[in-house]
């Protein structure tokens, strides 16, 4: 049937100013009474998001040229620089294929220098940005590129070039560098990324930049060299989570605070580039291809916060990452930029008050725990008495309580799928991922997937149970089938393992079948994957 066009006049779409106030009201009558900022929400830093934010007046607005990405102009034209890692089973075929799919620089993670040559055969050096980390962050490595480059003709000034040292390990070699090395060239990487997959919080993970940043000032003077010389041989690696507004507010709290260190060292402001660095920790290899949403979104993240090189990782990545897998993740980063064209506004988020307030409560929390380490000696120090280490493992714990408590993932404990979870690798065994415990109740489910009957009783709440417990079933990979409670002999002839009650308290008199549990006692439990791990016992185990 064909419908009539809607007609709509001009003034339906225009609407009465509303301040503050009419909004807090419309809330209420929406929550029917209940106040906006019961909505409300805390963050593992104790940050909290709210519901409704006060719109300030544009002149009550801080600057915010200080948190556009270090080259404004060059993003305009070019976008950010679409970073493909290059691992030690790389050939040169792989890095041509990677710079012909999207990639417009690359991070060179081991091999001798005397294979750099071979490794960028054919390669214009001045045409990408090359970064070095890992086992080929070294001088000689760095040397290596700057001899390639002129065998080129092409002057080292020229190359957009990363040596990627540690500030922690390597700073006296990096500074030795520092007089002979061309003004454009970063000498130091300070890596927030790897922290986060260790386990720290964002804020953990600024302020843990910021003490890097501190030690390089301390060594730089131990040095005889001024910081404000070293300032601009610095870059700064962050995490970016699934959560795209995370990412946004991450990248602009990193630029604020890194003026903020520099103002208290009286060095005049000086550009820091950013590089983002899709989460590991986000990623499951349950429904693994769930993490393509979960890295899209993370680089949206980064996009918009300004992020001057971003890497993304194919969504098999723990289990063995695919040449389709890390074109699909190069090639969003394309898209974002040649079909959305969000390189073409600086700082898009700049002036919503949300943002605003995410920027800066993340900016102040990161300094606290600047602040913290600083306390503690510096970053060396906290590094040596295992103050880091310790952060990282009780916010990872946190969170995977948090997991086990029923917090929602998708893919995992939410619309989860089924089989046998593949193994991860060996590289990845040390980054605290929430959804690993998950994964391992799955193994244990391949391992032993004992006869569960659901037994339903009469009361209200029965349906609700079997609902609820079905879901977490479906989340450990465990099947079940439903009688209700007047069934009789039919429960004793189905022979289960374990019996669920759903609005049951205990067995229905005169029923002997499998060992009773209580749908409410697991849906209630804290440790929900523990309550079901429970049921996988074998059969002549007691417990």
């Amino acid at each position: 049937m064909r419908m009539k066009p809607m007609v709509m006049a001009n003034t339906d779409a225009e609407f009465e100013a509303a301040d503050q106030a009419v909004w807090t009201e419309m809330a209420r009558r929406i929550l029917k009474g209940a106040a906006p900022d019961s909505l409300d929400r805390t963050d593992e830093d104790g940050l909290v998001t709210r519901a409704l934010y006060p719109v300030d007046a544009p002149d009550a607005r801080a600057a915010t040229a200080h948190l556009l990405p270090a080259f404004p102009h060059r993003r305009l034209v070019e976008g950010w620089q679409v970073c493909q890692p290059v691992g030690s089973d790389a050939a040169n075929a792989d890095i041509h294929e990677a710079l012909g799919s999207g990639a417009t620089a690359l991070l060179l993670q081991s091999g001798a220098p005397a294979e750099i040559g071979q490794l960028l055969d054919d390669v214009v050096l001045t045409a990408v940005g090359l970064g070095l980390e890992g086992e080929a962050a070294t001088p000689a490595h760095y040397r290596t590129i700057i001899e390639r480059a002129n065998a080129q003709g092409e002057a080292a000034d020229r190359l957009d070039l990363d040596a990627g040292l540690d500030v922690l390990t390597q700073a006296d070699e990096g500074l030795a560098l520092h007089a002979a090395a061309p003004a454009g060239h970063r000498l130091f990487r300070i890596d927030g990324w790897a922290q986060h997959n260790l386990g720290l919080t964002a804020a953990q993970e600024l302020g843990y930049v910021l003490a890097g940043v501190a030690e390089l000032f301390r060594a730089a003077e131990s040095a005889g060299i001024a910081p404000a010389d070293i300032a601009g041989r610095v870059s700064v690696r962050l995490a970016l989570p699934a959560d795209m507004f995370a990412g946004i507010a991450a990248c602009r709290a990193m630029r604020r605070l890194w003026d903020g260190i520099l103002l208290a060292c009286g060095i005049d402001p000086v550009p820091v580039r950013i590089e983002g660095f899709a989460s590991l920790r986000m990623m499951s290899v349950l429904d693994h291809e769930v993490n393509m949403l979960r890295t899209t979104t993370a680089l949206l993240g980064g996009a918009i916060g300004g992020a001057d090189a971003m890497a993304g990782f194919g969504h098999d990545l723990l289990t063995g990452e695919t040449p389709g897998a890390r074109r699909t993740a190069r090639l969003a980063q394309v898209l974002m930029m040649a079909e959305s064209e969000i390189a073409r506004s600086l700082d898009p988020a700049a002036g919503a008050p949300f943002i605003e307030s995410r920027t800066d409560d993340l900016a102040d929390a990161g300094w606290s725990a600047f602040q913290e380490i600083e306390c503690a000696g510096g970053l060396t120090a906290a590094i040596k008495a295992g103050m880091i280490q310790a952060q990282a493992a009780a916010a990872a714990t946190a969170r995977e309580a948090r997991m086990r408590a029923g917090e929602e993932l998708l893919g995992v404990t939410l619309q989860p799928t089924g089989g046998m979870p593949p193994e991860i690798l060996a590289a990845f065994s040390a980054v605290r991922r929430p959804a690993a415990c998950v994964e391992a109740l799955r193994r244990r489910t391949a391992e032993f997937s004992p006869r569960i009957l659901i037994l339903r009783g009469a009361t209200d709440n029965a349906v609700a149970e079997e609902r609820g417990i079905r879901r977490w079933l479906g989340m450990a990979g465990l099947q079940a089938v439903t009688l209700d409670a007047g069934s009789g002999s039919a429960v004793s002839d189905a022979r289960p393992d374990i019996v669920i009650g759903c609005g049951l308290a205990a067995l229905p008199e005169g029923v002997e079948a499998g060992n009773f549990r209580s749908a409410a006692a697991i849906l209630d439990a804290g440790d929900r994957i523990a309550a079901l791990e429970d049921l996988l016992v074998p059969k002549g185990d007691a417990r």
